[in-house]
């Protein structure tokens, strides 16, 4: 890691550079803690994108566990209205066949069936 030590010799240097009085030995050192400069920077840009490419395959991997969980629900609202589609077609034909035994009682006895169960 670049460290405020290496930052103030590098200000330094590049104050020294600009003006024109850099001796041999700092053109070196320039040049090494600029190639240390660019080596952190390198290792930072690594670690950045190997957390990006970690956290898209998390993301991935989500992205696919909530799609099952959808088709899992489909099935699943599928499932219940068609459940519901057959109890309310089981209700219409005990009604019916309901209706057709109080015609039939009435007819039978002249009187309503009771509506109690």
């Amino acid at each position: 890691m670049w460290d405020e030590q290496q930052r103030e010799r590098l200000s330094s240097l590049r104050v020294r550079e600009a003006a024109g009085i850099l001796t041999a030995s700092e053109r070196n050192e320039l040049n090494s803690l600029y190639a240390a400069l660019d080596a952190s920077e390198q290792q930072a840009l690594s670690n950045a994108q190997e957390q990006s490419q970690t956290r898209q395959v998390e993301l991935q991997r989500e992205n696919e566990r909530l799609a099952h969980e959808v088709a899992e629900l489909r099935r699943i609202r599928d499932d219940h209205q068609r459940l519901l589609a057959e109890a309310r077609s089981y209700l219409h034909n005990l009604r019916a066949q309901r209706s057709e035994l109080a015609h039939e009682y009435k007819r039978v006895t002249g009187r309503t069936l009771n509506n109690a169960p």
